[in-house]
């Protein structure tokens, strides 16, 4: 009997994340510890937001992308070199363009730091091959929804299934000066509706959550990084969301974590 593996979605949070030791930063290297050693790992990533076909990682050595600006030299010079899984990658693909949904599956698409930053703390040796799929901002929630319903029987499989993105992501907010009044409430009350959500199996509120979630816009002023929660939405199956971190970084960008497990706790 293959192992199960219970998707996640986790807040990838700043590059810095790669070389500071923090409270998400340990939490990223004890739940790799923790976890069952997963045959392949299958990423959607908020920075692989692609508006064409879908995008699927499909080389065998996939380069490390650094693709940030601004940050110490050091972080340009990490590398992680995970092989890809390119016969994973066109089984995924086959089963997407059997729904209708076209497909690139690409030989020279890298792992962006949505992939490399929390995968290199939570599996350092680099030895499980990954598989990148993109996410579409250009499209309904539930259109990114149904990718991750695409692949949700690969968690039965051994097959660990994570989106990677941000609870909340407000960049230029973080940066302004002065700060909008009431920032870090507002950033409060949405993460909250989005546990409360969650914990209930909300899946409908959560699918119109730029509608329904108080200050929506204001914590996503763009779609990227909630949509991988999305997507592991899908890909749960409706199985029970348990919050496994809770942290901020820069007072506004909140770096929760969820496990999706059909029991109601992780292992």
């Amino acid at each position: 009997m293959q192992q199960h593996q219970n998707p996640l979605f986790i807040s990838h949070g700043s590059p810095m994340m790669a070389v500071e030791n923090s409270n998400t930063s340990r939490f990223l290297q004890r739940l790799g510890q923790q976890l069952p050693t997963p045959k392949a790992i299958v990423v959607f990533s908020a920075h692989l937001d692609v508006t064409d076909d879908v995008v699927i990682t499909a080389g065998a050595r996939p380069e490390t992308i650094h693709d940030f600006y601004g940050f110490p030299d050091e972080l340009y010079q990490i590398r992680y070199p995970a092989p890809g899984a390119p016969v994973l990658a066109k089984q995924i693909a086959d089963t997407f363009m059997s729904a209708g949904i076209k497909v690139n599956l690409s030989l020279t698409q890298g792992w962006d730091h949505g992939v490399w930053i929390p995968l290199r703390l939570m599996f350092p040796q680099a030895n499980i091959p990954i598989v990148q799929i993109s996410i579409n901002t250009r499209v309904s929630a539930a259109q990114n929804y149904r990718y991750g319903q695409l692949i949700a029987s690969l968690k039965h499989d051994n097959i660990l299934i994570i989106g990677s993105g941000g609870i909340s992501h407000n960049l230029s907010e973080v940066f302004r000066q002065p700060k909008t009044p009431n920032g870090v409430d507002m950033m409060n009350q949405f993460t909250k509706w989005v546990e409360e959500k969650l914990v209930n199996n909300d899946t409908e509120s959560l699918l119109s959550y730029i509608q329904l979630a108080p200050f929506a816009q204001f914590n996503h002023p763009t779609q990227e990084h909630f949509l991988p929660l999305i997507a592991i939405l899908g890909a749960s199956e409706a199985s029970v969301a348990q919050k496994i971190h809770q942290d901020v970084e820069y007072e506004l960008l909140a770096l929760d974590a969820y496990s999706f497990t059909e029991t109601g706790c992780i292992r």
